[in-house]
């Protein structure tokens, strides 16, 4: 997986779905704390406010953190497997539909400079999932694309799959 800032992301990591075949080894999980560290550090940075910050239990597959910014909500959402963060709008992020957004600059430069995500741009999102190399995707991973058929990169990483 390409983590360096700038670069795209084409080639997606074992686990990437938040699934996996039940006899293969455990997925990787990112730090919940290192999460909400990160996000409460990127809020006082840029003088926002976390409104909550909620953890996954079966589904989605993201940590969410709430945040106001000079009246812009926002929800900064942590891939639970892989060491990722979206910026999307506050009711998508509720739903089972996910609306990435651009446009909160002091809040990426910030939970960039944690060192621990890499921050995935939206046009970064919608790239659609044809063009993304899922060859090491487990078998159970492949099934949920093949049944939930995500169009684009942010569809698949950022899911509310059961």
């Amino acid at each position: 997986m390409t983590t360096e800032h700038g670069s795209s992301l084409t080639h997606l990591p074992r686990g990437a779905t938040g699934f996996r075949d039940p006899q293969t080894e455990l997925l990787p999980t990112t730090d919940s704390r290192a999460f909400a560290s990160a996000c409460y550090e990127a809020a006082r940075r840029a003088r926002c406010r976390i409104i909550e910050i909620t953890q996954p239990v079966l589904t989605p597959n993201f940590h969410t953190a709430v945040m106001s910014c000079r009246s812009l909500d926002f929800a900064v959402l942590g891939h639970v497997h892989l060491p990722l963060m979206a910026i999307a709008q506050v009711q998508a992020a509720r739903s089972t539909s996910v609306v990435f957004i651009d446009g909160v600059p002091e809040i990426e430069e910030a939970l960039r400079s944690s060192g621990a995500f890499r921050i995935l741009a939206s046009d970064e999102l919608r790239k659609p999932l044809e063009l993304i190399d899922t060859s090491s995707l487990d078998q159970a991973e492949c099934r949920q694309v093949a049944y939930w058929k995500p169009a684009t990169l942010g569809q698949l990483l950022f899911n509310y799959w059961d």
